[in-house]
């Protein structure tokens, strides 16, 4: 893997194309291979696990600890990984973070390629790794299919300049949520999109959030997945809001400020949802679609 491939000023990447090569050498060598969608009639393009994923994960290794750089901007790590490389991705965080990273992107769904092997345990993403610095330059946040625990002690002290948190196809605790919003006071964005609560959906407080895009969520109940819907939005800074849920009828907001909603709604909520837009006094952009079940 040529050092430029993955780097750009202090920005790391790594990805399938720039780890392993073009898509037509994955092609030819069996990291990539077509065949016919699950869902539909057409061909699809999805990653072989079982050939590449412990290359990937090699040269992104050894790429790591060759590297001389005393700063590093960002790292992101776009590919289907899970627990079973928890110690090696550790060590990579472990890495950034020593170099002042600000940003870190953790894509473990592996897009735009799909892939049919049987997905291992989320990955645990471990608040401890950042318990022995206090320099706090960590700014975003971008997980998916990863497993995210309430911090050891409630410490958030090394999160308490992050500015966006963005979680995917991700397990959590909403105890975590509450407790994120209420420490990390510079928290302007925040992304919850198909994520797995253990029970209910967070409440939504906030001084300083700006941006909130809540998409699907859900806790799993006998196997099966129950959504679970905003109950409360109490943040006074925030203007703008994407929602895909229900129960508009039983949602309470506080947000003067609010000049922009995109909503996914069912026909049944559509009453309660034309008299909660008149509570948004400041509202200049609306985009709302309709579905009938």
């Amino acid at each position: 893997m040529d050092k430029m491939d993955c780097v750009l000023g202090r920005d790391l990447y790594f990805d399938i194309i720039n780890v392993l090569g073009s898509e037509k050498e994955l092609l030819e060598t069996g990291y990539l291979i077509d065949g016919p969608s699950l869902h539909r009639s057409t061909i699809e393009r999805r990653v072989n696990l079982d050939m590449c994923r412990d290359v990937f994960v090699k040269r992104v290794d050894q790429f790591v600890k060759d590297f001389q750089g005393p700063k590093i901007d960002s790292l992101l790590v776009n590919f289907y990984l899970d627990c079973e490389q928890s110690n090696t991705i550790d060590q990579w965080i472990n890495f950034a973070i020593v170099r002042g990273v600000e940003r870190i992107n953790l894509l473990f769904l592996g897009r735009p390629y799909v892939h049919r092997a049987t997905r291992k345990k989320h990955y645990k993403f471990d608040f401890g790794l950042f318990s022995e610095t206090n320099a706090s330059t960590l700014k975003h946040l971008r997980l998916e299919y990863c497993l995210v625990c309430h911090p050891i002690n409630g410490d958030f002290i090394p999160f308490k300049n992050l500015r966006s948190l963005s979680l995917e196809n991700t397990k959590l605790d909403e105890m975590f949520i509450e407790s994120l919003l209420l420490n990390c006071r510079q928290l302007e964005e925040l992304c919850l999109i198909f994520c797995e609560f253990k029970s209910s959906m967070p409440k939504i407080v906030s001084s300083s959030l700006c941006r909130l895009k809540v998409i699907t969520c859900y806790f799993l109940s006998n196997n099966y997945q129950v959504h679970v819907n905003l109950i409360l939005v109490d943040c006074l800074k925030l203007t703008s809001l994407e929602y895909i849920g229900r129960g508009l009828d039983t949602l309470n907001f506080n947000t003067p400020t609010l000049k922009s909603i995109d909503f996914f709604i069912s026909l049944k909520d559509l009453d309660a949802f034309v008299t909660l837009c008149a509570t948004f006094p400041e509202l200049e952009i609306l985009h709302v679609n309709i579905f009938f079940k």
